[in-house]
Formats: structure tokens, sequence, C-alpha cells
């Protein structure tokens, strides 16, 4: 799993980044964070997006990239109104088609 969170000042680039994440797979979770699984060869890719469009950012913004276990997803507490459906995005639901 993998978490990818930034501050990003420019419209511009925050919304090429933020779609650039969301076709990579990843689900928003927050405005600025994104989580889920990516196999090696599309993580290699994305990061390499990822570097050469923060070359373009602020001298203050941001961008991680993290992984994170299956195991730390599943313990994260979500205070407020964002309800997060943790079985889709560590691919543990099942779907039953009848």
């Amino acid at each position: 799993m993998i978490l990818v969170c930034y501050d990003i000042s420019a419209n511009a680039l925050r919304t090429r980044i933020s779609k650039r994440l969301l076709e990579a797979g990843l689900e928003r979770i927050n405005r600025s964070v994104f989580l889920g699984e990516l196999n090696d060869t599309v993580l290699k890719h994305l990061t390499a997006y990822l570097r050469q469009a923060m070359e373009k950012a602020e001298k203050d913004d941001s961008l991680i990239i993290l992984p994170v276990t299956q195991h730390q997803v599943w313990q994260m507490e979500v205070l407020g109104n964002n309800i997060l459906d943790i079985p889709v995005l560590t691919g543990q639901e099942h779907t039953i088609i009848m």
C-alpha cells in the first residue's frame, strides 16, 4: 500500500498531480491524501512523474510517498465526516454475485 500526501500551492500543478494519482489507481482519502495498492512498475513510473512534476513546485511545496502496510491502514482512525471504505482500499472486499 502506498500513501501519498502533498502540500502544493499552485492550483494547476496540484490538479495535474491529483489526476495522475487517481489514474495510477490510488483513492483520494482526503483533499490532499491518496492511498492504494500499486505494483512496483506503476509505482516506479508514478514516482518518476512526481519527481519531475515537483521540479516546477514552489520552494515550500512538498509531496510525500510513504509505503504503509494493510495492517496500518486497518488501524487508521478517521475523525470527522470522512467515510472511508477500508475493505475496498486494502483490497479485502469480496463481492458475491448472485
